[in-house]
């Protein structure tokens, strides 16, 4: 009888080991939905926007005092961003497997603080910014029939501010899909 409980024992060790052996700590976010549901309706409203000014616009047509002037579309668009920087570093702190290390809470804020949808959105607001403020002082010749998609960039202010929110809107949203293990 005390050989099967010993057998019993170990295997049962054993398996610890094994389910323990496993785990890994987890120092990457957890994904979430809503952030980037908030990243496909930020982008779609932004990419409205560029499309907007692309025909060419002037600053006596920015403010027209209308919930859907121009400058009410910039504010929105930078408040969205903006909440959703909120979202990205409220995420809480994963909880380390049995048997692990804790992750302390300032290891979780330079995870936070590294990941690249913190930045990237940082860009992106400031890249919305300068553009409302352009469009405010100068407003926007229209893109040519060459378009900010082409191999041949338009020389139009407005491809620059595309391209720059596009790079960084699309490592957003790869880096929060990639979280989707």
């Amino acid at each position: 009888m005390g050989s099967i409980a010993i057998k019993m024992r170990s295997a049962a060790v054993l398996c610890v080991f094994l389910l323990l052996g496993g785990c890994a700590a987890q120092l990457a976010p957890s994904y979430s939905q809503s952030i980037v549901d908030g990243l496909n309706t930020a982008n779609t409203q932004t990419m409205t926007m560029f499309a907007t000014v692309s025909a060419g616009v002037t600053p006596d047509t920015f403010a027209t005092g209308t919930p859907m002037s121009r400058q009410a579309q910039y504010n929105a668009l930078i408040g969205q961003f903006m909440a959703l920087e909120s979202q990205v570093a409220a995420r809480p702190m994963p909880q380390p497997p049995l048997g692990t290390s804790a992750v302390t809470p300032e290891d979780w804020q330079k995870v936070l603080s590294t990941a690249p949808t913190k930045g990237s959105l940082d860009t992106i607001v400031s890249v919305v910014t300068k553009m409302r403020d352009e469009d405010q002082a100068h407003g926007f010749k229209a893109v040519t029939s060459v378009g900010c998609n082409s191999a041949t960039p338009d020389p139009a202010l407005v491809c620059g501010f595309q391209h720059a929110y596009t790079q960084n809107f699309d490592s957003a949203l790869t880096y929060e899909m990639a979280l989707k293990r």
